[in-house]
């Protein structure tokens, strides 16, 4: 883990954290880790630009 690029052992650290034993993380699990914080990021900023244009739309 420490070989890893820095974003890569960011995530590993952030795994162990939610209880995982730092020895059972694998790259796998980091890179599907990361990719699910990607997807949660970008599902919850659409939905704000979605609630700022009804914003707008009723400011007119």
């Amino acid at each position: 883990m420490n070989e890893w690029p820095y974003e890569r052992s960011l995530s590993a650290n952030l795994l162990h954290l939610t209880g995982l034993r730092i020895n059972d993380i694998n790259y796998t699990e980091v890179i599907k880790f990361e990719e699910t914080l990607v997807s949660d990021y970008l599902r919850h900023i659409g939905e704000f630009w979605k609630y700022l244009t009804g914003l707008c739309l009723l400011a007119g």
